[in-house]
């Protein structure tokens, strides 16, 4: 990779920006992956992807900023920069697997929402809540953050007035979860 770099001089200058964009989104999506792995609290995979993280960077930016005056190089700088945030969001989303804790408040949808969560498999604890105009009802499942927008969708599709919050769990013991094998 350093001799592909170290050459790009001699390179098309629309190489040279295409290569510098196509690092720059492989060094991002691993930065985005490695701040999961330090939520995840997976202390020795996060500090191998910071090394190549920062390995790809600074060869990357040492040559953006050794020619400088090339505007081919800053926008393909640039540019991976942002697609690899979206692209290490998707991975992110695609490979998490944080358990979440979803509220749904419906004041009058609930019964359907609770019956067609559990028939897709979901976990479904209810409790009564009050709020400014009286009663209501509070339906928690916890699950994957990967299939929040299922559970979300449920609730909608019977009340799109109702409120939907999530939250990550960080510590857990028993219970069911869906998406997760077997009951803790």
């Amino acid at each position: 990779m350093n001799d592909l770099l170290n050459n790009m001089h001699n390179l098309n200058p629309y190489i040279g920006a295409l290569l510098i964009f196509f690092f720059r989104i492989i060094d991002v999506s691993l930065g985005t992956y490695r701040i999961q792995m330090i939520v995840s609290r997976k202390k020795l995979l996060a500090g191998i992807i910071g090394f190549v993280e920062v390995f790809i960077f600074i060869l990357i930016v040492s040559k953006v900023i050794h020619d400088v005056g090339n505007w081919m190089n800053i926008l393909g700088y640039c540019g991976g920069f942002a697609t690899g945030t979206i692209v290490g969001i998707m991975i992110t989303e695609k490979t998490s697997h944080e358990i979440i804790s979803v509220e749904v408040i419906s004041r009058k949808h609930w019964p359907e929402i609770e019956k067609r969560l559990r028939e897709e498999g979901f976990g479904v604890t209810r409790n009564l809540g009050y709020g400014l105009q009286g009663e209501l009802q509070v339906l928690r499942i916890i699950t994957q953050r990967s299939l929040f927008p299922k559970a979300r969708d449920i609730a909608l599709e019977y009340d799109p007035k109702a409120f939907i919050t999530s939250n990550l769990i960080v510590g857990r013991s028993g219970g069911y979860i869906y998406g997760v094998k077997g009951k803790l």
